[in-house]
Order: structure tokens, then sequence, then C-alpha cells
């Protein structure tokens, strides 16, 4: 979804939602008619093509040749077999390691105990996942008729985050949404949206594909409301089964934990990249081992306080922790660290697996690897590329004075391959000769307050102030070091400059996430001797024979230039196997175009042709033309 769709999307959702407010039953009513219009479409189609197989077979027999006559109806039936198959959607089963009731029945018994009072349908299939996250999901059999078939997936991280009071309301809130004791209309529309999306998504025959990718996102807003609505009923449900304090619990140990995964665990395991194009054995097994004892106090009261300061969105369904937990009478301030969850004596993971825990863990250990493989190898090519610009930026440095860019960029390799150490030297020298540079100042400022070093608040100041892109990141540093000074005045001011910047934050980042011809591009404005730079990398590739530089004009934050370098490719005689992909090239001038703002390496081929148009229409464009 391009920031267009995204404001067509949010403009409806604003309208439906004040209208469901004022005329609560003539909106079911009409998103009832909406949902209806998609079986309706489909029966539509199947009726027209049998008819036209009809009026075939009327056709032929009135030709009266014997020959096509007696055979006909052989025919007919192997067309209407056919056509059956292209309605017979089939949905893709989830992955996971399946559970059974002999081995956990503890865990099947409060399922049990929670779909009887929730009035649930059966759960034919309990899957382990390694996601943090839990969720219902059903995969109807007959296609568009129905007959589901029931999965609860549910992830070993997140029975290790919460205790067994804490995954009972996890459990709650997942049957919630499949309730047979309130809001039918609204677990329909619930199951109805997930299957016009799957279709949407995975839809090929045509007269479905155009249709549904139009009607599933028209359908998805209009139904929006409903469905925040039935979040907010999930919740309920979980609170009267397993009381206030708890949900509130479990909804707060999922958010500091999500964090830690995000920002700690994960990217430490990354960075391993560098010295393996295969990604670690044991990873899963660390993580559970990670979530008990990795967790420090004071980060948890920084991510609970930014997740307390997040603005319900329409990226997603779910309202923000804040309105959730307001929403159940939980009140909760984000200076007050006695709002933590007490430490959890046995996690969920523990009471229910037990002795068979870790071999639970090493199935998904496998499992993760077999999946990560092919993002991991691309991020092995990627830090090499990486690291190989370090090595030429510090060959440069010892010849000739490189450009601020350049310096920033050696300063960033530097932190990620060798130290801190060096790279706060680098990034003072820059800052010597060039102050206002926005990411040095944030860098450095970022790597002292680590140190706990608190001249680096000024640098984050001056970084805030400099360039917009970098005042939630800023923010987040500076409120999670003045929450550690226990200064909670001084932190809540930053956590109110978040706040205010996070729409603005969400919608640059989404304009900058997709490209296409309909966008309005300008020349570059960078310095002949940032362009020969940039001229000198892509000579050096023998494949590239044109090079193309423009600007795409963006509404959101215009003083940040977004760069398009597109490129022309040409097939060299003798490479054979030895030609590189275009996604490994896209990769490696990315590694070593050393500029402040973005940059989006494209490669023009039969695919993008339109936007080839618009970008070479653009005066003095071209920057590089090999005969």
């Amino acid at each position: 979804m391009n920031i267009q769709q995204r404001e067509q999307f949010n403009v409806i959702v604003q309208k439906i939602e004040k209208y469901a407010r004022q005329n609560p039953s003539y909106y079911k009513l009409r998103v009832f008619l909406l949902a209806i219009l998609g079986y309706a479409y489909i029966t539509f189609v199947f009726l027209l093509m049998c008819g036209g197989i009809w009026t075939l077979r009327n056709f032929i027999v009135s030709t009266q040749l014997d020959y096509l006559v007696k055979r006909i109806d052989y025919v007919i039936i192997i067309l209407i077999i056919g056509i059956i198959r292209l309605f017979w959607v089939k949905f893709q089963r989830p992955k996971g390691l399946e559970l059974y009731r002999q081995q956990v029945p503890d865990l099947f018994a409060i399922i049990d105990e929670i779909r009887e009072i929730l009035k649930a349908p059966r759960i034919h299939h309990i899957l382990l996942t390694y996601e943090q996250n839990a969720g219902v999901l059903q995969i109807p059999r007959l296609g568009f008729l129905g007959w589901q078939k029931n999965y609860l997936l549910l992830g070993l991280p997140l029975l290790q985050s919460l205790s067994v009071e804490q995954f009972r309301s996890t459990i709650a809130h997942e049957l919630g949404h499949l309730s047979g004791n309130h809001s039918r209309f609204s677990g329909w529309v619930y199951r109805v949206r997930r299957t016009w999306y799957q279709l949407a998504s995975t839809g090929d025959f045509f007269l479905f594909k155009y249709f549904f990718q139009w009607y599933e996102p028209y359908f998805n807003a209009y139904s929006f409301a409903l469905a925040r609505a039935q979040e907010y009923e999930a919740d309920r449900r979980s609170v009267e089964i397993c009381g206030i304090e708890t949900s509130a619990e479990e909804l707060i140990n999922i958010y500091i934990h999500n964090s830690f995964l995000h920002e700690v665990f994960w990217k430490n395991i990354y960075d391993k990249a560098i010295h393996s194009s295969e990604a670690p054995n044991g990873t899963i097994t660390k993580l559970l081992q990670a979530l008990r004892t990795d967790i420090k106090t004071h980060d948890a009261v920084k991510w609970l306080g930014l997740a307390c300061s997040d603005i319900t969105n329409n990226d997603d369904t779910h309202p923000c922790l804040s309105e959730r937990l307001e929403a159940m009478g939980y009140l909760i301030n984000s200076n007050n660290t006695n709002k933590l969850p007490k430490y959890i004596e046995e996690t969920a993971a523990e009471y229910f697996f037990d002795e068979t825990l870790f071999s639970f863990a090493a199935y998904l250990d496998e499992q993760w690897k077999r999946e990560i493989a092919s993002y991991w190898q691309k991020m092995h090519v990627r830090l090499l590329y990486q690291q190989q610009n370090l090595t030429a930026l510090e060959a440069k440095a010892y010849k000739y004075t490189l450009t601020p860019e350049q310096a920033w960029k050696r300063g960033v390799l530097t932190e990620k391959f060798q130290s801190q150490e060096p790279a706060i030297k680098i990034f003072s020298s820059l800052l010597a000769a060039d102050p206002n540079h926005a990411k040095a100042n944030y860098d450095l400022g970022r790597i002292l307050l680590q140190n706990y070093d608190g001249k680096g608040i000024d640098y984050l100041n001056k970084a805030i102030d400099l360039d917009p892109e970098l005042v939630i990141p800023s923010c987040e540093i500076l409120y999670g070091f003045y929450m550690r000074c226990s200064q909670p005045e001084q932190a809540n001011k930053y956590l109110l400059l978040r706040q205010q910047y996070q729409p603005s934050f969400k919608l640059f980042q989404l304009e900058r996430q997709h490209i296409n011809h309909i966008g309005k591009f300008i020349p570059h404005d960078l310095s002949p001797v940032e362009v020969q730079q940039i001229t000198e990398h892509l000579s050096n590739y023998s494949s590239v024979g044109k090079a193309y530089l423009v600007i795409k004009r963006t509404k959101i934050f215009p003083d940040k230039p977004l760069y398009l370098l597109g490129i022309i490719r040409y097939f060299v005689r003798g490479t054979g196997a030895d030609y590189q992909p275009d996604a490994e090239l896209i990769e490696q001038i990315n590694s070593e175009i050393n500029l402040r703002s973005q940059v989006h390496v494209i490669i023009f081929n039969q695919t993008n042709m339109k936007l080839y148009g618009a970008v070479t229409r653009v005066r003095d464009a071209c920057i590089l033309q090999y005969k």
C-alpha cells in the first residue's frame, strides 16, 4: 500500500467509524451486504461459466454432427470439473510442530476449559511455532463454502514470556474472536476478512484476481471499525475469565518481551551473519534462555513507557497498548516502575512442557534455520560488501580527505565491524569540521549515552533540530537515558515529542517504500564531486551500461531528498554462470554509495519501462553512459 492508497484508506476508515458510532445497526447491515457481494460475485461467475458451457452444448447438439453429439456430454463433464477446480481455492496449512493431547494434557485442559466458557468452536490442530505470537487461523475445507478447520498457533517464545495465568488470558483473547457468547456477526466478519484477504493474495484466476484486488481493500477498510471493536470484545472476554490485572500484565509482558527480541536478541543474532553464510544452530533454544535472564529492569521500564506513548493507527486493527489497558480498567503511568509485572517464577512453557521444552525448542531451531537460510545468505553478502566498503574508505582516508558523507559512513561501519572507541574519534573529527552533520550528531550522541556519558544529550538534541527523520530514534534514546537517571519529567518531554512525530514519520517511511512511474521526479542536487564518486563506483561493474540519477519528489519531509539511481545492464560475454544477479548487484551498489540521504537503486527491465520513461525524461538524469 503506497501513501496515496494509505491516505484513501484512512479517509474511508474515519468516515465509516463516525457513521458506525451514529448508526451502529445500519453500519452492520452495510458490512453484511458488502460481505455478501463477494459471495455473489463468485456465484455470478460460476453461473456465467456454466451457462456458457450449456450454450455451447446446445449449439453442438443443434449441428446434429453424430461424432460430436455422442461425445458432448463427456466433454461437458470435463469442462465442469475444470470450472469447479478453478473455484476450489486451496488455503495453505500453517507451519509448526503439532502438539497432541497425550503430550501436553494440561495445555489442552486449559484450552478446553476456556473454549467451553466462551462456547467457541472446536480447535482441530494446535501448532507450536518459533514466533513471539499466538493466533487462531481458520482454513475452509470447502473453499468459499466454508466448513472451517481451526488452527491454534502458539509461539514458544510467547509461552516463555508469560505465566500460566497470563497465558490463559492470551487463549481467552484468541478464542474470543470465535466466541459464540456474544457477537456471532463480528466473528463471521472476522472470518470473511481473512478469507477475502487470502483470496486477494493467492487467487490466480483472472476473473477473481482483479475483482478481489479492488474488493478486498475496500471491504477491509469498510469493516475496519467492526474488526477493531472485535479486538476490544476479545479483550473483554479475557478480563471476564482471567481478571483485569492478569489480562493487563499479559499485554505488558508481551510488549516488553517483543521489544527485547527486536532491539537486543535478534540484532545480536543477525550481526553474526558476517562470520558465516549459514545461520547459527540452537537459536530458538538461546532465545528461550535469553527471555529468562537477559532483560534488564531499566530497559523494561523504557520499553513500557514507549509502548504506552504509542498512538492507535490504521496499520493494524489492534488498538495501542494504552487504549487497550484503559478499556480494561487498568491505569498505568509510563514512569511508574511499580506497574512492571512481577518476575515469573515458572513460565507457561516450563509448566506445560517441563522436560520436553528443549526437545521442542530443538525442533524449532531446525525449522527456523531452514526458513531463514535464504535471508541469512543475503545478509551475509550484504555485510561482506559493507566490510569491503570500510576497507576501501580506510585506504582512501590514508591518502585523501574524505567527504563528510564518506567520513560518516566510515564511522558507522567502524562501529559495526570494529568497536565504538575508534568510531567516536571519527564522528568527533567529522563534527569538528562539519558541526551540522545531523547523522554524525545522532550517532555520536547515541554512543555516548550508551556509555552513560551525558555529553551525548547535546548531540542528540542537535540531531533532532537538524533532521526530522532522527526525531523519533533520538527521543527514544533520550527518554531511556533520563528514565534511568530517575528524571521522569525530562524523559516525558521527549516521550511527548516522539508521540507528536509518530503519524508523519509513519507516512514518511511508507512514502519511500514504493516508487513507480506515477511519482514526480526532478533533477538531482548533488555536487559534481558526489556524482563523480558514484560514477567511479559504477565504472567498476562491467555489466552497468547506463545510469540515471534523479530525486523523487515527496510530500512528507520534502527537505529529505529521496534519490533514485536507475541502471541499465549489459550482458557481458564470457561471464556465463558468474553473471551477477540483479538483487546482488543492487545490494553491492547500495553498500558502496556514501550519501547523506536515502538512495533507492533499481535495475531497469521490461517490468518497469514506464518508470524508465519517467526517469529518462528528467533533465540531466543520465550520469553514466558507455558506448
